[in-house]
């Protein structure tokens, strides 16, 4: 089970991540701690199993989340990597109150603030900027998936390896290499030998 901590130890580093998708201020976020709260999940705990109704809008403060689905026998594919900053839900299930076809998992020892579907509901009702607050973040969600969606469609295995090096190059250590081939969508062989090129400098 996730342990409890305490919401106001991260205002700071909270303030900096909300704020980066929206111009909320930080005299409005403290209106919004009493809706939090923050967990703290051990490596490859569960946050959401295939099944459970989604009830929370997930923020990594520290640590990575992984949102995946299991294909068959002992397949999983990875759709999204949460690290520090990052928002991670089952958009669907939360949104529409049915049980999740995805699972939530943390791939290290992570620290995730969390606001319960009802508690949003509410302060979207309530606070005239949260809404605002909400459609913005909803916008810059929305193009960082199509982006995803883009380089998995149009660009080929070499491609998508590279760029994704180059502007992540941490996550080669702190990503298992099976999760990070199914999340780049490149068979395990394929990213074995561009991995060992790259070693090589010969890509």
């Amino acid at each position: 089970m996730p342990r409890i901590l305490e919401v106001k130890n991260y205002f700071d580093p909270l303030f900096t991540y909300v704020h980066r998708y929206t111009q909320l201020r930080k005299e409005e976020l403290m209106q919004l701690l009493p809706f939090l709260d923050i967990r703290l999940y051990e490596k490859k705990e569960m946050i959401l199993s295939a099944g459970e109704i989604d009830s929370y809008l997930n923020i990594v403060m520290k640590g990575m989340a992984r949102k995946y689905i299991v294909l068959g026998k002992n397949r999983e594919v990875t759709l999204q990597l949460a690290t520090e900053g990052h928002f991670i839900q089952s958009e669907i299930s939360f949104n529409t109150r049915t049980p999740s076809e995805l699972c939530l998992q943390a791939v290290e020892q992570s620290i995730i603030v969390r606001m319960e579907h009802s508690n949003l509901e509410m302060i979207m009702r309530n606070y005239h900027w949260a809404e605002e607050m909400g459609r913005l973040l909803v916008v810059q969600l929305a193009a960082g998936k199509e982006r995803r969606l883009y380089n998995v469609r149009m660009k080929s295995a070499r491609e998508r390896f590279l760029e994704y090096v180059e502007k992540h190059p941490q996550m080669m250590r702190r990503v298992p290499q099976n999760v990070l081939a199914s999340y780049l969508n490149i068979n395990p062989q394929t990213f074995s030998r561009l991995k060992r090129l790259l070693k090589g400098k010969s890509l």
